[in-house]
């Protein structure tokens, strides 16, 4: 047998999507909980991957589901309001953010998906309910879902209480990271400031590059609203702030099956 017919050696899968049939059973009978991360594409300053939302979630998702034995699910990048609650469409530094991205202003108008804002955010909370749905239909106990973009939280979590109150053999929750573990000063939020950079910087630290503002440490940082990352983000923030992110996640996983009648 050559290398290519031995594959490179037995790593543990985490991922549902890449497991066979008596993987899952197996792993099922031992932790029936779902995580599965919700972002989407968004400017995170010009040294944040403007993907960090979905990144970071998923990469979250990934580690409470090797920790606690349960499953990391496909992350969601799709389906989220374009017109509301965006960096590029609503916020005071739209333009300067539209500006370095070379977009044209028209498609962030209110019109342009030919839905209102409100449309939107109904499609989203019904298309999160419906991936709550099938992840009871995978016979999941727990579903934790993890909003790496904070507005989807509100969006989430309406379509989590219908679907605690339709469905009693599984349960599920929608948190952003500093709402899974207890409270902590070594967790927090922003938009690509020190909390998200520290976060991403230390999850996947090819997606972040600080090179890009050397020579510019005083000039204003577009798009990135919290303490400045240039100053007060690092890898070490990042991996402390993760760890407690993961127990929490893998606690509230536990307290979901056990609500839902299962043994954990």
């Amino acid at each position: 047998m050559d290398s290519a017919e031995k594959g490179v050696g037995k790593v543990e899968k985490v991922r549902y999507e890449e497991m066979l049939p008596h993987e899952i059973v197996g792993r099922r009978k031992s932790f029936p909980a779902a995580f599965i991360g919700l972002g989407g594409l968004e400017w995170h300053g010009e040294h944040m991957a403007v993907g960090n939302d979905a990144l970071k979630a998923e990469k979250l998702c990934e580690l409470a589901a090797a920790k606690s034995g349960g499953f990391a699910f496909p992350t969601l990048w799709y389906g989220e309001p374009r017109v509301s609650h965006l960096i590029e469409a609503t916020t005071r530094d739209r333009l300067a953010v539209i500006k370095k991205m070379r977009f044209k202003r028209s498609k962030f108008a209110l019109d342009y998906f030919g839905n209102t804002a409100e449309e939107q955010e109904a499609f989203y909370t019904k298309l999160i309910y419906h991936v709550l749905v099938e992840m009871n239909t995978l016979e999941m106990k727990a579903v934790c879902l993890l909003c790496g973009h904070y507005p989807l939280h509100g969006w989430a979590s309406k379509a989590v209480e219908e679907f605690n109150s339709r469905f009693k053999d599984s349960q599920a929750f929608a948190g952003i990271e500093f709402h899974y573990p207890s409270k902590s000063k070594d967790v927090g939020g922003d938009h690509a400031a020190k909390w998200e950079t520290s976060y991403l910087w230390y999850l996947r630290p090819d997606c972040v590059d600080m090179s890009v503002f050397r020579g510019r440490a005083d000039e204003t940082l577009v798009g990135v609203h919290g303490d400045d990352p240039r100053t007060e983000a690092s890898i070490e923030i990042g991996r402390r702030a993760v760890d407690l992110i993961v127990v929490g996640m893998v606690k509230k996983a536990g307290e979901l099956i056990r609500k839902a009648g299962g043994k954990s």
